[in-house]
């Protein structure tokens, strides 16, 4: 489903959103969740993301395949006149159906690769918002004086207070070679 892929992204660039004392030391550790997809689809900005998102790829697809479609009628046309053709005329056609494959995988990767517009344009939209998201969960956590929050279809962490990052404890550990 695309909402839990909208998710996912939303998530990635998640670790943790921390808050300094959100809750006194001697209270009772405190974890809740939060369902993420529930939350993108009640977000017109996410639906409308996710509509953006989905029109693009099928538009990028679409032209993936009527590349494909044009380098296998090529490639049939050579191989039925390739008895005929001189060893020019076929080094030529070869050449010119390799150019094709290129053009189909570099046009793949620029449009779907890591760096490529689709995961751009993905960044773009969901940035603000993954911003939205980060703040209300932040706001809810301390309001509501909760430690850790999860994300209930992927348990991604969303929330944890400073006091629970041990990461200088672990590198100090690790440099006394403990």
């Amino acid at each position: 489903m695309l909402f839990r892929r909208l998710i996912v992204f939303l998530l990635i660039p998640v670790a943790l959103v921390a808050q300094k004392d959100a809750v006194p030391k001697d209270a009772p550790l405190r974890i809740a969740v939060a369902d993420l997809e529930k939350i993108a689809k009640e977000l017109p900005e996410a639906v409308a993301a996710d509509r953006e998102l989905t029109e693009l790829r099928k538009r990028y697809v679409d032209t993936l395949q009527m590349l494909e479609v044009k380098f296998k009628e090529r490639f049939e046309q050579y191989q039925k006149g390739k008895t005929m053709m001189t060893p020019d005329a076929q080094r030529k056609e070869e050449d010119d159906l390799r150019a094709l494959q290129q053009q189909y995988a570099l046009y793949q990767e620029e449009k779907f690769g890591l760096q490529g517009e689709l995961a751009r344009r993905r960044d773009s939209l969901l940035s603000p918002i993954l911003k939205k998201v980060q703040e209300a969960v932040a706001i809810v956590a301390k309001e509501e004086r909760y430690n850790f929050v999860f994300d209930r279809g992927s348990s991604f962490l969303l929330f944890a207070e400073d006091k629970a990052d041990i990461t200088y404890k672990v590198l100090d550990r690790i440099k006394r070679g403990k």
